[in-house]
């Protein structure tokens, strides 16, 4: 299983510059950015804690997290809640200038992919997607 292991990490380092290309080509979006605005939109509206998000998002660190999610406040994109119970406790929610810009993101990624995977026949595309859930059954154990 090493040998096994030593290539999957040697493949994800391979195709990690092209994932990131991709991003970098698809929107001004930082990888935190889209993130949280894909966590928040899986919620169907509902908030968030930062301390749920931070907890989501580890290993940023509280006091990043905090720098990004105030850009993000600024830009529009999530509005900071103070809970008024304990006004330790900051929820976020995404606002509708955050999905937008989250739908905008998804569109230009998948108008860039398009006619890249055009080519692929039925059972390489059936490969790529399993890969997909092996990689979230893989990881979502950490």
């Amino acid at each position: 299983m090493s040998n096994n292991v030593n290539d999957i990490v040697e493949g994800m380092g391979r195709v990690r510059p092209y994932f990131r290309k991709l991003f970098s080509i698809a929107t001004d979006l930082s990888d935190a950015e889209i993130l949280i605005l894909s966590l928040l939109k899986s919620r169907d509206g509902k908030k968030i804690s930062m301390s749920a998000l931070y907890h989501e998002l580890h290993p940023i660190k509280p006091s990043k997290l905090t720098q990004i999610t105030n850009k993000m406040e600024d830009k529009g994109f999530i509005k900071k809640i103070r809970s008024k119970k304990d006004r330790r406790k900051v929820e976020i929610h995404l606002t509708d200038k955050g999905r937008k810009a989250l739908e905008k993101y998804e569109k230009s990624v998948s108008d860039l992919l398009k006619p890249l995977v055009e080519d692929l026949d039925e059972r390489e595309a059936q490969i790529l997607d399993r890969s997909f859930d092996i990689w979230i059954k893989i990881l979502s154990k950490l």
